[in-house]
């Protein structure tokens, strides 16, 4: 078996502590949101508005999984939710 090149375990370190900071991030605005008595989970994943649940939207799981093209129009999405 061959050793792991030096750079390749440097780089996972390295994303490992940004995961870290990335997760501490989001339990902040977590924490933030549900604060302002918004559920987060109206954030991660949608409803049918014509069955009268409250607003919701995906933005906030968009923003996590990296699939946004817009981070203006994700913020205007969940402040639609607020």
């Amino acid at each position: 078996m061959k050793n792991m090149p030096y750079e390749i375990k440097q780089e996972i370190r390295g994303y490992a502590k940004l995961q870290i900071r990335v997760v501490d991030k989001y339990l902040k605005i977590q924490v933030m949101i549900e604060e302002y008595g918004v559920p987060v989970k109206n954030l991660l994943s949608c409803a049918d508005a014509s069955t009268g649940a409250p607003p919701k939207t995906e933005a906030l799981a968009f923003i996590n999984n990296v699939e946004f093209d817009d981070i203006v129009g994700s913020i205007k999405e969940i402040k639609d939710v607020f």
